[in-house]
């Protein structure tokens, strides 16, 4: 699997979306931590479109308000066609998937704007089997984010929430109080989103 490592364009929605900017950066920072750590570690990454068994054993994929602004956003204006109207009917009955509500055909619809989290869940060396969590099953084979780069992506998120001085931001990090702010994908109430996607 190939990771993106260039920073994702959306030049008159960033001009209108004054947030989408600063996410767009994050999930760069994001991107290239992961793409680091891959190559530290030398190995092969076994994660690849059409695998999708963490999209249905991770139940506390954790997402920060930033990322649920880019997931809507995606959602009502990016989504089209058959696409959208099978996300909306998901996220309308999403409590009994047994999966994340933006799984399609063993891939990510909302992949571009996919959390933080998402990004930085890697598998190497073997694909997982079906209902594998290789986070309890096989640890040695999950990537271990680049800690400086994961850090440096939560600072800049802080942002979102008018943090501005650098040492609080570093503080709220480094004790981890900076995960207060997420929630749980799987629990949120998705009904919502899939109105505001029948209003558009």
């Amino acid at each position: 699997m190939k990771i993106q490592t260039g920073r994702l364009r959306f030049p008159d929605d960033e001009k209108r979306q004054p947030w989408l900017p600063l996410l767009l950066e994050i999930q760069h920072l994001t991107n290239q931590g992961v793409a680091t750590a891959i190559k530290a570690d030398g190995r092969k990454l076994a994660c690849g479109r059409g695998c999708a068994s963490c999209c249905r054993t991770h139940t506390d994929i954790p997402v920060y308000p930033l990322e649920l602004m880019g997931i809507a956003w995606y959602a009502t204006e990016k989504l089209a066609g058959e696409q959208r109207q099978r996300v909306q009917q998901q996220l309308l009955h999403h409590r009994d998937l047994g999966a994340c509500p933006f799984l399609l055909d063993e891939a990510c619809a909302i992949h571009p704007l996919r959390p933080m989290a998402c990004r930085q869940f890697n598998v190497f060396n073997t694909v997982c089997a079906v209902g594998e969590d290789a986070f309890h099953s096989r640890y040695s084979d999950v990537l271990r984010p680049d800690l400086k780069s994961k850090n440096e992506a939560l600072r800049e998120m802080l942002r979102h929430h008018q943090i501005k001085d650098g040492r609080e931001r570093r503080r709220l990090v480094e004790t981890g109080e900076v995960h207060r702010l997420a929630q749980s994908l799987r629990e949120m109430r998705w009904e919502t989103l899939a109105a505001r996607m029948s209003d558009d």
